[in-house]
């Protein structure tokens, strides 16, 4: 197909000297000025994030100071504004209020992330059925148990744990993914007392209270799913305790203590 020729129309702004009168400006410093007038004025980029995080001018000055001093020397730079006031609040009226606004964020975040993780997975499906990602039928378990230094940076770590009731689950996920040396490693979580379609509230609710980081479950590095019989078939037990992580490796899976 020939793309038609696309012509450049320039357009020439003749201009005469008005030499008979001195008293009026220019053209060209009228259209200086005309045009810097009528320049966008940049935008400014701390204002748009208060705005996005809902704060006002004041809390936004305050928590900028705050990450001038020790917060931000500790702290991960992925530490939210809402965070940073809420540790430093000044009185408790303070700190329920940010403590509140954190946890209907958190809340929200995990609906949105749901919903795309449903929307992929109505995808996948479509476009490739029943395929699994991982098949665990093809993985050959290993009978040893090694510990955390015997993961590699192309282990895929493979987490089951319950949804309900489970403090040691919610431990085992917080020491997991509070490990700096496995940021890079891909995490799937198995939830073994759920079902697909019937606790979407429950897992919502338990990814706000550990307050998983939203980038990593938007890029895909942690997943959440239903274990749908996939531990039984790594395990071969009916009674196999919960929680329980295990190491994958091209083909074998190891368990590992943590």
């Amino acid at each position: 197909m020939v793309m038609p020729n696309k012509s450049v129309v320039g357009v020439v702004i003749s201009i005469a000297a008005l030499i008979t009168l001195p008293i009026i400006p220019s053209v060209a410093e009228q259209t200086t000025s005309e045009y810097r007038d009528t320049q966008i004025k940049p935008v400014e980029t701390d204002d748009v994030q208060r705005k996005q995080w809902s704060l006002s001018v004041q809390e936004w000055r305050r928590y900028k100071t705050l990450m001038k001093g020790i917060r931000g020397s500790i702290s991960p730079a992925t530490i939210s504004p809402i965070e940073v006031l809420g540790t430093h609040a000044r009185n408790d009226q303070e700190r329920k209020k940010y403590a509140e606004m954190w946890a209907q964020m958190r809340f929200e975040d995990a609906e949105r992330i749901l919903a795309f993780q449903a929307a992929y997975n109505e995808a996948f499906r479509k476009l490739y059925g029943d395929v699994q990602l991982i098949d665990i039928n093809k993985i050959r378990p290993n009978n040893s148990t090694h510990t955390i230094s015997s993961i590699t940076a192309d282990s895929r770590l493979l987490v089951f744990l319950k949804v309900d009731n489970c403090y040691e689950c919610k431990q085992l996920i917080r020491r997991v993914l509070g490990n700096r040396s496995l940021n890079k490693n891909q995490i799937d979580v198995y939830f073994v007392d759920t079902k697909p379609g019937q606790d979407d509230e429950k897992i919502k609710k338990w990814v706000a209270d550990l307050a998983i980081d939203s980038s990593r479950l938007k890029s895909g590095k942690i997943t959440l799913n239903h274990d749908q019989g996939n531990l039984l078939k790594i395990t071969h037990k009916i009674d196999q305790a919960i929680p329980v992580v295990f190491k994958m490796n091209t083909d074998s899976l190891t368990a590992i203590k943590l």
